[in-house]
């Protein structure tokens, strides 16, 4: 190899230059960089096959470009001198050159670099050798020459930039380039297109992953001992991999669980136990078969008083929580709070009593874990419609109808929860109020006329029309603000308050008297908005009045609030978000009775939130839920009454979540109007 000059037009781009992805990103600052300071490199040459004057560029391509724009902008000379170093190798030792500077260089595409190894392979060279040579790991290696084996439009794809090199992967998860191919078809049109997960399921449709609950329940060694073969995945860690032959590793591991419910039905002592190869049963499953809820044994005396004990930690624990500043340290708290959680359910788990007449139709499912663990639900099942609960001999236990769950309202709301709940059902009310002017200014005239017009005594209006302090309860810490809140602010915002600015305030009643109409008629609209009370239609915080006008304009509640995990289900016990889900849909709340409160509470506000995919009758009944406390609907002197209880106490206070309210919205919606704001939206 030796150093010498040659004209710029006597070179060209080598077709054994590795990078075929030429980008243009950074050409113009590296032409500058050669037009101040020169060549600092010079270019791997050789003679071109065939054409004795010219020369092919092997390594220094994007100097060779970089300088073919200075030449075409007039910088340098057509004809000038290019440092060059002389190569006589064939094309082997050209392309190894070329690839150990772009590698050490900038970085080259995935599919540049996969041909580069697949072409060093083809001529003799092996994965380990290439490795060491470029100083790349030998899985680094494997794993690029199997992106050179993905099927053609794949591959072309990757080239081009369309997909992404994890895309790309997920098409490599096989060898197969069918399989790639005939998932390509599928997806590459399709809307998960991008989705690499989609993809591998795809690929593997009749195929398990290493890590799927059967394949963990089964063991690789009895799957591989009875034949079953392993794909491995060189973008898998250490023992991952895919189960080729899904169906006998199903048939395997059916008989398995099936042998494993036939131990567990003598163990427990039911009627059966069927087993069924699902982390949960299905409807199929189900659909022949009545939900059994037998009583339970009492808690024993001392068991009791341990509850009543965990109960008072897990109070004080909220109450800490609930202001985090004054909290030492919140992850222990948490974690004691959840330990305490379980084992007030542990202790709450008593013996199920189940009567003579029923035992011979009671059972329930055998399951796997998602660690593959083989358990039995929790929830049982009977063959034949028993009686009813306090009807004849089966007094101890029966079917439990979606109405008969554990109500929400078996134990109080947390303080704080029914607080936020009244400040987020008032702010529904005051940005319809400061959308109306009309209503605003009827509203304020009445609460300063009423006083003096014969009505003695305290205002039960809600309404503090000079905007005193309106005792704002605390409410919830660390929740997003509500979309009613954040309503109020921007019409906040689009109100001109430059009048407000006079230091002197005649002057500033003079500068607001020269607003136009609508503009003050904003001003009293927002003003009265904000001298609203927070609320509920029931409790400590119920205002009938409230619930009266809401539901005179027409306001539906469901429309501007929605329980999420933050805001709601992770105040309320477990069993009152069951309760919820049953209104839904009983299997709903069967399918979650032994999922985790956070997982609970979490998939309740994805359902009342609409983001699952689910059928259309649940759907349309989860996203119109709201607490019957949050309604708005003009019960007339029934919501009077209800606050007279004997004992001092408004009797609504257990009925913020009563299953009969939870049709409000409909009602709401049938008075005067619909929901202005709704309709706008």
């Amino acid at each position: 190899m030796q150093t010498t000059t040659i004209p710029y037009a006597k070179l060209r781009l080598s077709d054994s230059n590795v990078r075929k992805a030429n980008s243009d990103t950074g050409l113009a600052a590296l032409a500058a960089s050669i037009a101040e300071h020169g060549l600092l490199q010079p270019l791997i040459v050789s003679p071109a096959k065939g054409k004795k004057t010219l020369f092919d560029v092997h390594a220094g391509g994007r100097r060779w470009r970089a300088i073919g724009l200075l030449i075409e902008r007039g910088v340098l000379p057509k004809d000038d001198a290019i440092d060059v170093r002389l190569c006589e190798n064939e094309d082997a030792a050209a392309r190894e050159i070329s690839l150990a500077e772009n590698l050490i260089r900038e970085a080259m595409t995935p599919a540049d670099e996969a041909r580069a190894y697949r072409d060093i392979i083809a001529e003799g060279a092996d994965a380990e050798a290439v490795a060491r040579r470029f100083g790349v790991t030998v899985r680094h290696v494997q794993g690029r020459l199997r992106l050179a084996d993905l099927a053609e439009p794949i591959f072309a794809a990757l080239a081009d930039g369309e997909i992404t090199l994890d895309i790309a992967m997920a098409y490599g998860s096989t060898g197969d380039r069918e399989r790639q191919q005939a998932a390509w078809e599928r997806l590459s049109t399709s809307w998960q297109r991008d989705n690499a997960q989609a993809i591998r399921r795809a690929i593997a449709e009749d195929a398990l992953s290493a890590d799927h609950p059967i394949a963990r329940f089964l063991g690789e060694a009895e799957y591989t001992g009875c034949g079953g073969r392993i794909e491995r995945d060189l973008f898998a860690s250490e023992g991952e991999g895919v189960w080729l032959d899904g169906d006998l590793a199903m048939d395997l591991a059916a008989k398995k669980l099936a042998h494993e419910a036939d131990v567990a039905e003598l163990g427990c002592k039911l009627a059966w136990v069927k087993p069924s190869l699902a982390t949960q049963v299905t409807y199929d499953d189900t659909k022949d078969l009545h939900a059994y809820w037998p009583r339970r044994a009492e808690p024993s005396a001392e068991a009791v008083a341990r509850m009543e004990e965990i109960a008072g930690r897990m109070a004080e624990i909220s109450e800490i929580l609930e202001d985090p500043e004054e909290a030492d340290d919140i992850p222990a708290l948490e974690a004691q709070y959840e330990a305490l959680d379980a084992e007030h359910d542990r202790l709450a788990d008593t013996e199920p009593l189940i009567p003579e007449e029923d035992k011979s139709n009671v059972g329930t499912f055998l399951v796997l874990g998602k660690d593959g663990r083989p358990r039995l639900l929790e929830t049982y099942y009977t063959t034949a419609k028993p009686t009813r609960r306090g009807s004849g001999a089966s007094e101890t236990a029966g079917i439990l109808e979606p109405d008969e769950a554990e109500p929400a309202t078996s134990a109080s709301l947390p303080r704080s929860l029914e607080e936020q709940m009244a400040k987020d059902r008032r702010d529904v009310l005051a940005l319809h109020v400061a959308h109306d002017p009309a209503l605003a200014l009827d509203l304020a005239i009445f609460s300063l006329a009423r006083d003096h017009a014969g009505h003695f005594g305290s205002s039960d209006a809600g309404c503090t029309i000079r905007i005193t302090d309106r005792n704002e309860p605390s409410g919830l810490s660390g929740i997003p603000a509500s979309p009613a809140l954040a309503g109020i602010e921007g019409v906040r915002a689009s109100l001109s308050a430059d009048w407000a600015s006079e230091e002197d305030s005649f002057a500033s009643f003079l500068a607001f008297r020269a607003l136009a109409d609508e503009v003050k008629a904003g001003w009293l609209a927002y003003a009265v908005s904000q001298s609203l009370k927070a609320s509920l239609a029931s409790g400590i915080h119920a205002s009938a009045f409230q619930s009266r006008l809401g539901a005179h304009i027409g306001i539906d509640i469901a429309q501007h609030w929605r329980p999420s995990a933050e805001n709601f289900f992770d105040r309320i016990k477990k069993a009152q978000i069951l309760g919820i889900l049953g209104q839904f849909d009983a299997e709903l709340a069967l399918r979650y009775a032994s999922a985790k409160k956070t997982e609970l509470a979490s998939a309740a506000a994805r359902l009342c939130a609409g983001d699952t995919i689910i059928e259309p009758e649940i759907k349309a009944r989860a996203i119109a839920w709201v607490p019957g406390a949050m309604c708005f609907v003009d019960t007339g002197s029934r919501v009077d009454a209800d606050l007279d209880g004997d004992d001092g106490e408004p009797e609504g206070q257990d009925e913020v979540l009563e299953d009969d309210d939870a049709s409000a919205p409909e009602a709401a919606n049938q008075n005067e109007g619909s929901d202005p704001l709704s309709e706008a939206a």
